[in-house]
């Protein structure tokens, strides 16, 4: 009897928590899209600055090894790279660019005879912090990316 006055008869329950609850999920919803977001544009942002540096730097040409033409016999002409000048020359860059007034810190470079790679990262908040995940581990971010670039020889 008490199972048909529930069933049929008036709720006694209240919408708040289940309305409350909904909304907590969309706003964690929208503040993690927006830290997402951001984050990719973040990326954009490094990975543009990283391939105008490393191809700035990847014409830092080896005129001694251009001019004795060491790959004279190659089926792929490719023009040989000055590796100390060319890490410089990135390093000097990279030191000079500020994204969102951070430092990008440059984790590897490489440089081979005729091509030049290098990770770089930068490390920053989350734009929007979430107010009930007070761990800093869960709102610092560390973006990476990784350019590189080859020396191609194009003839006259």
């Amino acid at each position: 009897m008490a199972i048909k006055t529930i069933i049929f008869g008036k709720s006694r329950g209240s919408l708040i928590p289940l309305s409350f609850g909904f909304f907590l999920l969309a706003m964690t919803l929208t503040f993690i899209s927006i830290n997402v977001a951001s984050a990719y544009s973040v990326k954009k942002q490094l990975t543009n600055l990283a391939e105008a540096a490393i191809n700035r730097s990847a014409q830092s040409i080896n005129t001694l090894a251009y001019y004795a033409e060491v790959n004279r016999f190659s089926r792929d002409k490719r023009v040989p790279l000055d590796c100390i000048a060319a890490q410089a020359k990135f390093y000097q860059l990279i030191n000079q660019l500020r994204l969102h007034e951070k430092q990008i810190k440059v984790d590897h470079f490489k440089c081979e005879l005729y091509e030049v790679s290098a990770q770089v990262s930068i490390a920053g908040n989350m734009p929007i912090q979430i107010p009930f995940m007070e761990s800093i581990a869960l709102n610092r971010l560390i973006i990476s990316t990784q350019v590189g670039a080859s020396s191609v020889y194009i003839p006259n």
